[in-house]
């Protein structure tokens, strides 16, 4: 595509016409609506249209991403940018499998819990007290609430230095940002959570993915790489692993456990859904007394992450006040209101009834998913995703482009890979995302009818 005759709908800007960037947003859109391009074509990269138009390529980055934002095109790294097609009214929105949220309850109680919650907290909280900046005594009162509901997990493990996070995210990168150095080397499993790879490549940190099996990263691998790299930080997800939804035996975890102790490496476990796996193995924090471990807790996974309320654990006898410091700092401790309201659903009972009506609702999913899509797929009856390996024909990337077409959202594996390049083509699918059996039912028909189709590059640009 290098000349103006592949593209009637270009034109020369106008003087006096608007910004540049919203007249090239608008050209795309126009043509679009009016037949001359089409979902699948390719449109211009944005060196070429820059100099095309005689505009600097801010001005066409800037345009690229208003069409975006208009659900106009996607976009994918080293490969450009495709029509999507224009919006349409009618349809009942997009089904957005990309985030793994936790669905609505089985029994579609959840806005009565949350209506019913927040009476019962103004009944007893002042509402101007709610609406300021959290005091200490607030995050007390939730930590102490949150003691109780860790202590089946946790056991005999000290909680007394518990500390309140609005989200685990949060907590994760004041932990990152207070305790470790640029430059330093963290490990990690080689498919991981993306927020952790984001965190840690913001900070300057260097990422090392391990080996590891079926049952998780192997501690000879922690080992070589402690050795290699130096390395004295390890990030692990156990529980219900994101993505591969994989759980780490007790038996691994203790070999982890007694492996980087052995070490004097520092631990990152991350365990944010273990109460919708209700069998989970203890966590690697309660394997090793606490030493050298940071326990991350989250609500967002297993209640809902409307809430930002996580709890991280330092490891045992550590000094922890910069970390507080880094906590408040990055947030002030979170809004009180939802800090209320998560209290009061673990102190009342609520939240272990809000757990296992979405772990019913969770099965119901699961097993939707795998009436429909082909075997092989790799889940967990209550997990909130399921893991699916493309067949050859498929690359990761075009696949989601050709599921975006059909108004459907999924995460693409290079998104979970510490190291670029060095993933399988795969989807993560989070069932969660659909409002109702029907809207997963119609995604999971088209992504099964979809994987055995070989399409390759034709009018369209479509492989």
């Amino acid at each position: 595509m290098n000349d103006a005759i592949d593209m009637p709908w270009l034109r020369p800007l106008s003087e006096g016409a608007g910004p540049r960037y919203l007249q090239i947003a608008d050209l795309i859109d126009d043509a679009i609506h009016s037949g001359k391009l089409g979902a699948g074509d390719p449109v211009p990269s944005q060196r070429w249209l820059a100099a095309k138009l005689g505009v600097d390529l801010t001005t066409v980055t800037r345009a690229y991403t208003e069409a975006r934002n208009r659900g106009l095109i996607a976009s994918f790294s080293g490969r450009g940018s495709f029509v999507v097609g224009p919006a349409d009214p009618a349809q009942s929105g997009r089904i957005d499998l990309s985030m793994n949220t936790p669905p609505q309850p089985a029994d579609h109680s959840m806005a009565e819990h949350i209506r019913k919650g927040l009476q019962e907290v103004l009944a007893h909280q002042p509402i101007d007290t709610l609406s300021r900046y959290p005091s200490e005594g607030s995050r007390r009162c939730a930590i102490q609430a949150a003691q109780a509901w860790l202590r089946p997990a946790l056991g005999d493990l000290d909680s007394a230095h518990l500390m309140l996070c609005e989200g685990a995210q949060a907590a994760l990168f004041g932990i990152l940002l207070t305790e470790a150095r640029r430059g330093e080397t963290v490990l990690c499993e080689a498919l991981t959570y993306p927020g952790f790879l984001q965190a840690a490549r913001r900070l300057g940190l260097r990422i090392v993915a391990l080996e590891g099996d079926e049952d998780g990263v192997l501690p000879d691998a922690i080992e070589r790489a402690h050795s290699a790299f130096d390395a004295r930080w390890l990030y692990l997800n156990p529980t219900l692993h994101n993505p591969t939804t994989r759980t780490m035996p007790e038996s691994r975890r203790k070999d982890v456990a007694n492996t980087v102790q052995r070490l004097g490496m520092t631990l990152i476990e991350d365990d944010p859904y273990r109460y919708l796996l209700g069998d989970a193995p203890p966590p690697i924090a309660a394997l090793n007394g606490g030493i050298g471990t940071y326990y991350l807790a989250s609500l967002s996974k297993c209640l809902s992450p409307a809430l930002r309320t996580a709890f991280v654990l330092p490891p045992r006898g550590q000094e922890s006040s910069s970390l507080q410091d880094g906590l408040l700092a990055a947030s002030m401790g979170g809004s009180p209101l939802l800090t209320a309201l998560a209290e009061h659903w673990l102190r009342s009972g609520a939240a272990r009834h809000l757990v296992q009506e979405i772990q019913r609702e969770a099965r119901a999913r699961q097993s939707l998913a795998r009436a429909l899509l082909p075997a092989g797929v790799q889940a967990h009856p209550t997990g909130l995703h399921v893991w699916l390996t493309l067949p050859d024909h498929w690359n990761q990337h075009l696949f989601a482009h050709a599921l975006d077409g059909a108004g459907i959202s999924v995460a693409c594996a290079e998104a979970f890979s510490a190291e670029a390049g060095a993933v399988d083509h795969a989807v993560r699918l989070s069932l969660g995302g659909a409002n109702d059996h029907a809207a997963l039912a119609r995604a999971l028909r088209t992504i099964a009818d979809l994987l055995p189709k070989n399409i390759r590059r034709g009018s369209h640009g479509i492989v």
